[in-house]
């Protein structure tokens, strides 16, 4: 599959977010129940745990911005969205709801990163958000990340999952927040069920 590159705009658009606002980014998409190990989940299932992961990030008041990841497992790439999550507000809780949604999706990691990191005023980092043997971060374990970088010629982010590299390769639209009650209404049903229930 060929990714176009990561365009001007929208790293400007990124940018420009965390010059104002701390920010992180995440993704419900696992390989597998059990820590990776158990009964592998579907392409559908990891879309609906997706889908349930935005709604429950809307419904906190977040700005979010859709990313296309790729990481390389069993020798070949594999491509996954992911979320760029802004605290538009200012609340400062973004750490702690990111690090509780990462638990309850099974990721192995989320990332932070603080407002002004591109500006070198603050350093971005992973933190563990599961109890998996074998991670590559433990439970609440922080790891210092310093490839955010902007350009035609790099990645936007790194992460990784099931410790391997996962690379931001295309931010994508913003998610725009519902224009009305009844839409916000929608957006916190949704977030209040499971995963399998959307």
């Amino acid at each position: 599959m060929t990714m176009d590159p990561v365009n001007e705009s929208s790293l400007s658009r990124v940018y420009r977010q965390n010059l104002l606002h701390d920010c992180g980014a995440l993704t419900a998409w696992r390989k597998a129940e059990l820590c990776g190990t158990g009964r592998p989940y579907t392409h559908t299932e990891n879309a609906q745990r997706n889908r349930s992961l935005l709604a429950k990030l809307k419904a906190r008041g977040f700005g979010v911005t859709r990313l296309t990841g790729r990481y390389p497992e069993g020798g070949r790439i594999t491509m996954e969205e992911s979320y760029f999550v802004v605290d538009l507000e200012d609340v400062g809780t973004l750490q702690q709801e990111l690090q509780a949604l990462g638990a309850q999706f099974e990721q192995d990691s989320v990332l932070i990163i603080p407002k002004d990191t591109v500006e070198n005023k603050a350093n971005a980092f992973l933190i563990g958000t599961n109890h998996c043997a074998g991670n590559f971060l433990a439970f609440g374990e922080k790891m210092p990340f310093n490839h955010g970088k902007f350009g035609y010629d790099s990645k936007v982010y790194t992460s990784y999952v099931n410790g391997r590299p996962f690379i931001f390769e295309e931010v994508g639209e913003d998610v725009p927040s519902p224009g009305s009650g009844f839409g916000w209404w929608t957006v916190h049903l949704a977030a209040s069920k499971h995963w399998t229930e959307l």
